[in-house]
């Protein structure tokens, strides 16, 4: 189940977004090792405070938060156009009201580490396929990141390999890489095929602005 939360009302929901956080500096601090900003258990950064959506998978049977994502206008402040422009290329910047990024995309540590089941598929299949559901629902044309290779392989092997907008480079640790893909029902429905979704991921049906206004 995808569940959504934007910037303004987390104090109202004060255990999801710590959960959050805590996930996300497991995976980018502690597990990957990424520059990252910390406070305390938290992951968080000045994208934080630009009225996000955030986009929430829990597992069914246990309730537990198992993967997240953060989504952002491109039109505001993004992590693409304003601290990673060197991976646009010879491109200009993404500034239009039908583009969103996607960032902090992150699975739970001990999910991705159980490579016996399909879970990490499942779980990272939902987050995509809850941002498609919303795109659709908000007439937008594509999504955008900043992503490494290794993820750029995974969302292969989801059904979304995506349109690379230049090519990669080594930032810190890591091969960074921007992402676009094109929403489309097309897209959605071969993210639900590969990882056999039936049905809406959303926990209520919902536009990116009324999710963002909520």
């Amino acid at each position: 189940m995808i569940r959504i939360l934007n910037g303004k009302t987390r104090a109202q929901h004060p255990a999801a977004v710590d959960d959050m956080f805590r996930l996300r500096k497991r995976v980018f601090h502690d597990f990957l090792k990424w520059d990252v900003q910390t406070e305390g258990d938290w992951e968080i950064d000045n994208y934080d405070q630009a009225n996000p959506l955030y986009v929430l998978s829990y597992a069914p049977d246990t309730g537990r938060l198992r993967g997240a994502l953060r989504l952002l206008p491109t039109l505001g402040p993004n992590m693409l156009d304003d601290t990673f422009p060197i991976l646009l290329g010879d491109n200009p910047e993404i500034r239009s009201a039908s583009v969103w990024e996607s960032s902090r995309f992150c699975i739970e540590p001990e999910i991705s580490q159980d490579r016996a089941s399909n879970q990490v598929t499942v779980a990272a299949a939902e987050l995509m396929c809850g941002v498609g559901e919303l795109g659709l629902a908000s007439g937008i044309s594509h999504i955008v990141t900043v992503t490494d290779v290794f993820l750029e392989r995974m969302f292969r092997r989801m059904g979304c390999p995506g349109e690379r907008i230049a090519e990669p480079h080594r930032i810190g640790s890591v091969f960074a890489v921007a992402v676009a893909w094109e929403v489309t029902p097309d897209l959605l429905t071969r993210m639900k095929a590969v990882a056999a979704i039936e049905g809406t991921v959303l926990e209520r049906p919902m536009s990116l602005e009324t999710a963002r206004a909520a």
